[in-house]
């Protein structure tokens, strides 16, 4: 036995550490783990190799977020070295604090001390304002890259969140983040939180779309997907997080969630959601959403609009 178990130490396929922990596992030596030996499920080591293939682009739509830009810009820039292959494009629509000029400048100054960084940071701004729903539209379109995420401009949720949505778009078309499975993700005033349940109780009823959280400022989606779905959406205010669900599911793309939790420091701060008249607004999309498919406009029968791109004049900063 003693020569069989040094025949497994020196071969050279099972030499590497993942190899020694599942011969401790099967001698007994080590307790067996919820996850296999040297994978990262649940760590903030990315899988080797995983980050190093294909391109992904995050998209961060701003809206007069010149206050934030720095700390944002700043904070990805330090994120950037996990994710060598990642490419990371701001959306100003039509912000009127100079957010963009904020961002070029101190991009300007990266560039000098971290040339290929900057080089992965890229700003697409346009006038006048059109809603969080266009800006991420107009990401989506320009966009080449092999998956396509967007999340809230001001890093309401953890860089991490990135990571394990990536991970699990390897196996899902189109992967969501759900703050509302669990009582700490949601994070907001309870008012707010009740709003966000109820309108997924209305997508429920009105679309048959039954999600536990579909406006999360978390998704991720396949290249394919991407172009699929944001060449029909027609709906740019706060609604159209569910609107871009109800394509998707009516193309047939698989649909995934992952947890979402609000950053600490973003769970009491101010909002420009009317708590009042918002949620007359979005009912009524989910209407718009139903008679826009009743009419035919989501062209759903036609199978090759991915190349579409957004019209109009763009003015952008970088490759």
């Amino acid at each position: 036995m003693a020569e069989s178990s040094n025949q497994y130490e020196s071969s050279p396929v099972l030499g590497s550490d993942v190899a020694r922990e599942l011969v401790e596992v099967i001698r007994g030596e080590r307790e067996p783990v919820e996850s296999s030996p040297g994978s990262t499920e649940g760590s903030d080591v990315p899988p080797p190799g995983l980050f190093n293939g294909p391109r992904a682009c995050v998209a961060l739509p701003l809206y007069n977020a010149g206050a934030d830009a720095n700390r944002v810009l700043d904070e990805l820039i330090a994120f950037a070295p996990r994710v060598p292959n990642w490419e990371f494009l701001f959306v100003d629509d039509g912000s009127t604090d100079n957010t963009s000029a904020i961002l070029r400048k101190r991009l300007a100054a990266i560039e000098i001390v971290e040339p290929e960084t900057a080089k992965r940071f890229s700003i697409i701004s346009y006038a006048p304002n059109a809603g969080k729903g266009h800006a991420v539209r107009v990401a989506a379109l320009e966009n080449d890259a092999d998956y396509f995420i967007f999340t809230d401009g001001d890093l309401a949720y953890s860089l991490d969140h990135l990571v394990r949505l990536f991970e699990r778009l390897q196996s899902a078309d189109v992967v969501i983040g759900s703050r509302l499975g669990h009582d700490e993700g949601y994070g907001a005033r309870p008012l707010r939180n009740i709003m966000g349940r109820v309108f997924n109780y209305l997508a429920g009823i009105v679309l048959s779309i039954r999600y536990r959280d579909t406006q999360a400022g978390l998704k991720g989606f396949r290249s394919r997907a991407a172009h699929d779905v944001f060449s029909r959406v027609r709906i740019a205010d706060f609604s159209f997080d569910v609107e871009v669900l109800y394509v998707a599911r009516k193309l047939g793309y698989s649909i995934a969630e992952i947890p979402a939790y609000v950053d600490a420091s973003h769970r009491n701060s101010s909002s420009t959601v009317n708590l009042i008249r918002d949620p007359l607004r979005m009912f009524w999309s989910l209407c718009r959403i139903r008679v826009n498919k009743i009419l035919g406009l989501y062209r759903l029968d036609q199978r090759d609009l991915g190349d579409v791109r957004m019209p109009g004049s763009l003015h952008r900063r970088g490759a």
